[in-house]
C-alpha cells in the first residue's frame, strides 16, 4: 500500500474557468499526484449517500480515482462490492449488476458498497494529510456545504433513482426540486408563477 501524503488543497479554476479543489500529493516515489475536484464534490457525496460527515465525504472523494468502477467492464480488479454479494437486478434488465448509487435497493445498499470500494482502494493507496503540520484540508472541509445545498441535492438523487425505477415523485421531492427548476413544477403550481 502506497501512502499519498497532501501537500496543498488550493480553489482553482481549470482551463475553461470552472471552480475546483486541487490537492497535491507527495507519493513514495517523490513524484506529485494532483486530484482536480469540483467544490460541490463533497456535498454531492453526503446527499448521495446520506452522510452525517464532511471528513467522511472527503476521505471518499480523495480515494475514489484509486477505487474499482463497478460499471468497467476493462478493469482487471475485481469489485468488492459484488464480491461481497451485493448485487441487483432493475427492472428490464437481463442479468445481476453491481450495486452502485442509482440501481440500489436503497441509499443504504449504496452506501455500504462505496464503502466496501474506498475500503478497497485504500489497500491500494491511502491519501494521508501531513504529519506535524496544518492539514491543507481545511481549506476544503471549511467550504461548501449547506442546509439549502444537501437537500436540494438530496431531492435531485432521490430524483435520478426513482426515474431509473420508473417511480413517481413524492410530493417532497417534487416541491423541493421545483423551488430550483421549474420542469418539477405541477401545471396549477406553473399557473401561479
Amino acid at each position: 500500500m502506497d501512502e499519498y501524503v497532501v501537500q496543498n488543497a488550493e480553489k482553482t479554476w481549470n482551463n475553461q474557468g470552472v471552480p475546483i479543489w486541487l490537492v497535491s500529493m507527495l507519493k513514495p516515489d517523490g513524484t506529485i499526484h494532483c486530484h482536480a475536484f469540483p467544490p460541490p464534490a463533497i456535498e454531492w457525496r453526503m446527499a448521495e449517500y446520506q452522510l452525517d460527515s464532511i471528513d467522511e465525504a472527503l476521505d471518499m472523494v480523495l480515494h475514489e480515482p484509486f477505487a474499482v468502477d463497478p460499471m468497467a467492464t476493462f478493469q482487471k480488479l475485481p469489485d468488492p462490492a459484488a464480491q461481497a454479494g451485493m448485487v441487483t437486478r432493475l427492472p428490464g434488465r437481463a442479468s445481476e449488476e453491481p450495486v452502485r448509487l442509482h440501481n440500489a435497493p436503497t441509499i443504504a445498499d449504496a452506501r455500504e458498497a462505496h464503502r466496501l470500494r474506498i475500503a478497497d482502494a485504500k489497500t491500494r493507496v491511502q491519501v494521508k494529510s501531513p504529519k506535524g503540520k496544518p492539514d491543507p484540508l481545511d481549506a476544503i472541509r471549511q467550504h461548501g456545504v449547506t442546509e439549502q445545498g444537501l437537500r436540494i441535492k438530496t431531492a435531485l438523487v432521490d430524483a435520478a433513482r426513482r426515474g431509473v425505477r420508473g417511480e413517481p415523485l413524492p410530493e417532497e421531492t417534487r416541491r423541493i426540486l421545483a423551488e430550483v427548476h421549474p420542469v418539477y413544477r405541477t401545471s396549477e403550481e406553473a399557473t401561479r408563477a
